[in-house]
């Protein structure tokens, strides 16, 4: 998603019963075999992945900026038993930032920034998504990097070496060259940099190669 005008959003999903598919983000699905936590998922959107982790044992928590987003994630707990599970508030990380606290997973999943001024700052959020990641616990975001030509341009992408490096330069770490392996990050692991090709398929069923961008950083235990 890109970060536009919060009525943008509410508008978007006031106009249908649902906006997204309904399954968990494919890239998430590797925490199947953490031990569960707590967890903050930013632009949670209609919470499929928060629903998917309070499913596998974790307390799970989304922030997104559109009411009805947040309405639908908490009816959809409730419905699955999940209640207890999950936490729900409506919040502009542009305007008011994060919430406050720590979590043992803290994600992101296609949260952009637009390329006009004024608008979300991804390597920002993301040094502020660091910074409520508990000791032990991961960050996990992952973006669009190469989108197909018939995609609107006004998205910022990035391949996941140049998101790792930028993140590493805010944080306070050393990138020397260009390679992820030669990012280092004091106090984190990388666990994964990568970006996953995938072929896309156009409204007019031409097709095109298209890339998101992963990243999964560890923080060491205190």
């Amino acid at each position: 998603m890109s970060h536009s005008h919060p009525n943008d959003w509410e508008a978007r999903y006031t106009s249908v019963d649902r906006l997204w598919s309904g399954q968990p983000n494919q890239w998430l699905t590797a925490a199947a075999d953490w031990q569960p936590g707590t967890s903050l998922d930013v632009g949670c959107g209609e919470g499929d992945d928060v629903l998917w982790l309070a499913a596998h044992g974790w307390q799970a928590t989304g922030i997104d900026l559109a009411p009805t987003a947040v309405a639908r994630m908490l009816e959809a707990a409730r419905q699955r038993g999940l209640a207890t599970a999950v936490t729900g508030e409506v919040r502009d990380v542009l305007s008011q930032g994060l919430p406050e606290g720590c979590w043992d997973l803290v994600t992101s999943f296609f949260v952009h920034g637009g390329r006009n001024e004024g608008g979300l700052d991804l390597i920002e959020l993301l040094t502020q998504m660091a910074a409520r990641v508990a000791p032990g616990g991961c960050l996990m975001a992952a973006v669009h990097a190469v989108m197909p030509p018939w995609h609107p341009a006004d998205l910022r992408t990035y391949r996941a070496e140049e998101l790792l490096a930028e993140l590493v330069a805010a944080i306070g770490g050393d990138v020397v060259g260009a390679g992820a392996g030669e990012a280092t990050l004091p106090g984190w692991q990388v666990e994964q940099c990568a970006d996953h090709w995938a072929e896309a398929t156009g409204p007019d069923g031409t097709t095109a190669p298209k890339a998101d961008a992963v990243l999964v950083l560890r923080r060491a235990q205190a």
